[in-house]
């Protein structure tokens, strides 16, 4: 009986201890989703629940040694509880990006970010934790033989199940997130950087090159490479235009196809490697280099980014997991054209482009195609939904590169943009959808090229190359070599066959 007295206040007290969990922690990852439909809002709260109860386990698993958890947990739960203030307030992202602006910020400005309701919030979680602590420390010691115990390690085991069946379908939320986000903070990134030789010179002067660095879109949904939706109507209408329809990238997702498009890393080759950053040999020729992007740097390229010589985030602490984060049209207010700048340039613009959910990246007027997506959850909506909705992502990046280009357009200098998007994206086929897919349509990004008249006046043998390499089938590889071969530089070993201007 007394046993029996015991197992009911464990019972009751770990509820308690998980409720006021998921309401100040869990639930914060939640409130933003779009469900849309009843269906979709079940799939999500078994999801909550599910995440939840994998996170008990661990919980319970601390209380059964009672020091170690006085301590250590009203330590987690109040730092967690502040980082979800912000999730809930603001759907930021607990991503290494926030982790380092944590660790690495002045207090001063630390300071600035504190407010009422913030206050008030964590006030709250205090006397909660409070509370419960206190309850805690009325229970009889916990006993490993309990058959809580059981259930505890059941509840973690269908963490590692989960994450194995799909990568990430608990690990970008909170808690998890923010363990990870650390751990990632902490690691060295896999690619290796080359120190540049000296003496690197460019024979080409007045340059100014724009790389526009896109998200998720597949080059066989662009009207300019034979799709039947006018996706393009505006760059349809530009001149100077040359697409490319046969684009080829083996690396499906945005950690490895990013750092390998900014070096000399072929898509064969691996991680293990030294490779040399593209900023940094033109930095030694002399050029102006600029990175101005509306996506969270991951670890994987980061240390590359930070070799132009100014790096500007918008948006930094909002992720593709956001969905209100900034649309790419922000990124323009930022940009600058170096018409009154002697050196030769490159400025690269990282775009969200077309990534999932893509009614978070464009604003109303682009839902041209309809009907289109209103839940987050891909089994609550048709075929036809997600493709309009995707389609609708490239009419505002035409926009977007329209708006661009008549920016440029005003400029002396000889000035060329070059779109690659850093993989595709898979609609259905053979029942997939997104990216790092092992399908054709993830490994087929959309790369086009548009160049001003001053450029095609100085250099009309290289727009005859370009223009005859257009069905080619070419690999990311072409990027680095293609942008070296592009100004002329001399006295750096690089690959000029592998130039779309050779």
């Amino acid at each position: 009986m007394e046993k029996e007295k015991i197992w009911k206040k464990e019972v009751k007290f770990h509820f308690i201890l998980n409720l006021l969990f998921a309401i100040f922690i869990t639930l914060s990852s939640y409130v933003h989703i779009p469900y849309g439909t009843f269906k979709a809002f079940l799939f999500y709260l078994v999801h909550f629940l599910l995440l939840q109860f994998s996170f008990s386990g661990f919980i319970y698993i601390l209380s059964l040694f009672r020091k170690i958890f006085v301590f250590v947990f009203p330590l987690f739960f109040l730092v967690l509880s502040s980082l979800s203030f912000w999730v809930y307030t603001q759907d930021i992202t607990i991503g290494m990006g926030l982790i380092q602006a944590i660790l690495e910020t002045k207090l001063d400005i630390a300071i600035d970010v504190l407010n009422v309701q913030f206050i008030g919030y964590l006030l709250v979680a205090v006397v909660s934790l409070f509370m419960v602590m206190k309850k805690f420390n009325s229970l009889p010691i916990n006993r490993f033989k309990s058959p809580l115990l059981l259930v505890a390690i059941f509840a973690i085991s269908t963490f590692f199940l989960v994450e194995n069946y799909k990568y990430g379908t608990f690990k970008r939320k909170l808690p998890y997130n923010a363990y990870f986000a650390f751990t990632n903070y902490l690691k060295k990134p896999n690619l290796k950087l080359k120190e540049v030789p000296k003496n690197i010179v460019s024979k080409s002067e007045g340059v100014d090159i724009i790389f526009v660095l896109g998200e998720s879109l597949r080059a066989d949904h662009l009207y300019l490479n034979g799709y039947t939706r006018n996706t393009t109507p505006l760059l349809s209408k530009q001149k100077n235009i040359v697409s490319f329809n046969n684009i080829y990238t083996p690396l499906t997702y945005t950690a490895i196809s990013v750092p390998q498009i900014l070096t000399n890393k072929s898509v064969l080759d691996e991680d293990k490697q030294e490779f040399f950053s593209l900023y940094s040999v033109l930095r030694k020729a002399n050029f102006s280099t600029k990175w101005l992007g509306n996506q969270t740097l991951e670890k994987s390229f980061k240390d590359i980014v930070y070799t132009n010589d100014s790096v500007q985030i918008i948006d930094q602490f909002r992720s593709v997991l956001s969905f209100k984060k900034q649309k790419d049209m922000e990124l323009l207010n930022f940009f600058s054209n170096n018409t009154y700048s002697a050196k030769n340039s490159i400025t690269t613009l990282h775009m969200i482009g077309s990534h999932w959910y893509y009614g978070s990246r464009i604003t109303k007027n682009f839902e041209y195609y309809k009907p289109t997506v209103q839940s987050k959850y891909v089994g609550s909506s048709t075929k036809e939904a997600l493709i309009n909705s995707y389609d609708n992502t490239i009419l505002y990046l035409d926009y977007f590169l329209e708006n661009l280009i008549e920016r440029l357009k005003t400029s002396s200098k000889k000035t060329i943009l070059i779109y690659l998007s850093d993989h595709g994206e898979t609609l259905g086929e053979d029942g997939k959808w997104f990216h790092a897919q092992e399908h054709k349509s993830s490994k087929n990004p959309a790369m086009l090229v548009w160049y001003s008249d001053n450029f095609a006046k100085y250099y009309p043998n290289k727009i005859k190359q370009l223009k005859s390499k257009q069905k080619m089938i070419i690999s990311t590889d072409f990027l680095f070599h293609t942008i070296l071969d592009l100004v002329e530089i001399e006295n750096f070993n690089f690959k000029k066959e592998l130039s779309i201007f050779n």
